[in-house]
């Protein structure tokens, strides 16, 4: 019957434009090109278990799995125009608000966590540095940022030191371009008997007031890719907890330069305002919504996009720390023995280094060493 249905509606677009819709059943349609070619345009709701008229909870459980309803509306309903000039993050940080931004104002990072760190310089626009810290499932925490702009490096460096665990911070990326020696070091002619001056990168310019910390981001720095990248992160947030998240108790809807020391207000400003690049009816008629994200108002999301991109991984745990989160609870009930040969037991199957010093019983030679 459905091939019968599809001939005749075959058979009956050859008599209209090409590029005219033929509806063959619901969510099946098919059209015919300029040059003769049958295309189908199917929906989900040409599957009998999607069809929303008869089981609207498929819908009601697939949506939340998408950050965004242009994003569903493209690649669900098939609306091709969809998403031109959208909000990509608003969507999803409004509605799982509670679940993204840590708003507690006694929360704190652990010490332990491994610490990332993204950098954007500029001039006019602002310096940002933004810090994660990485937990040990994996979790990345956005939590403290410098955003300052209108300086000097000479100015912005006794602000970045006095950052709280500027020093703990194993890697910062940075763009690139910062490594370029593109600074010209003053207008005048080499003086006779004067070194001659050269040009030198922002980050010589670091460097020379003390602060070495920055290294090349090598990753993929698309705007897209960061965007899918952190979609993914955001996905599905009904059933499980985000895979990023961010640390806030001073949000406010304008930008406020300065240094936070455990709260990233800039950087949810951003995420809150990033737009996609919205095409004009014309460039319609020829290409897909534009899935490019507008460069403005982006200096901590640079920041965030080089940690992102970075694909960091979790934080290991000592063997001093696993150690204790299996024995800790047998010695509080004053089971001390299986404690021990829990210990033992541990120490055999994954090895055991003396990383902190901490051992029970007597000491072997290796652990005196």
């Amino acid at each position: 019957m459905s091939k019968t249905k599809v001939a005749q509606a075959w058979e009956k677009s050859k008599s209209l434009t090409p590029q005219t819709l033929m509806t063959v059943r619901r969510g099946l349609q098919i059209k015919r090109t300029a040059g003769g070619i049958l295309v189908a345009r199917v929906h989900y709701s040409a599957l009998p278990e999607r069809d929303p008229e008869n089981h609207p909870e498929w819908k009601k459980r697939e949506r939340p799995t998408y950050t965004s309803q242009a994003n569903w509306d493209r690649e669900q309903e098939i609306i091709d125009e969809a998403g031109g000039g959208e909000l990509v993050f608003a969507d999803v940080l409004r509605t799982y608000w509670n679940k993204i931004v840590i708003s507690n104002p006694e929360w704190k990072p652990d010490e332990r966590w491994r610490i990332e760190a993204g950098f954007d310089h500029g001039k006019t626009n602002p310096t940002a540095l933004l810090r994660c810290y990485i937990d040990h499932e994996g979790t990345l925490i956005f939590c403290g940022e410098y955003y300052v702009p209108g300086r000097e490096v000479w100015q912005h460096v006794p602000a970045l030191a006095k950052m709280s665990h500027i020093k703990k911070i194993s890697v910062a990326y940075a763009d690139p371009t910062i490594f370029d020696a593109t600074m010209q070091q003053g207008n005048q002619p080499t003086q006779p008997g004067k070194a001659a001056e050269r040009a030198k990168s922002i980050n010589e310019l670091y460097v020379e007031q003390g602060f070495e910390l920055f290294s090349p981001f090598s990753g993929d720095r698309s705007d897209i890719s960061f965007a899918a990248r952190l979609g993914m992160h955001w996905s599905n947030l009904d059933k499980r907890e985000p895979s990023v998240k961010i640390v806030c108790r001073n949000y406010a809807e304008k930008p406020q330069p300065g240094l936070h020391n455990y709260d990233c207000p800039n950087l949810l400003w951003e995420l809150m305002r990033r737009r996609r690049v919205k095409n004009t009816a014309q460039q319609l008629l020829n290409r897909n919504a534009s899935e490019a994200l507008v460069a403005k108002d982006e200096h901590a999301n640079d920041c965030m996009k080089y940690v992102l991109m970075s694909h960091p991984e979790p934080t290991v745990k000592t063997f001093r720390e696993k150690a204790l989160e299996v024995t800790k609870p047998l010695a509080q009930m004053g089971d001390l023995t299986s404690a021990y040969i829990r210990f033992k037991q541990m120490e055999d199957n994954e090895g055991y280094e003396d990383d902190a010093g901490w051992y029970m019983g007597q000491p072997t030679p290796r652990q005196r060493r």
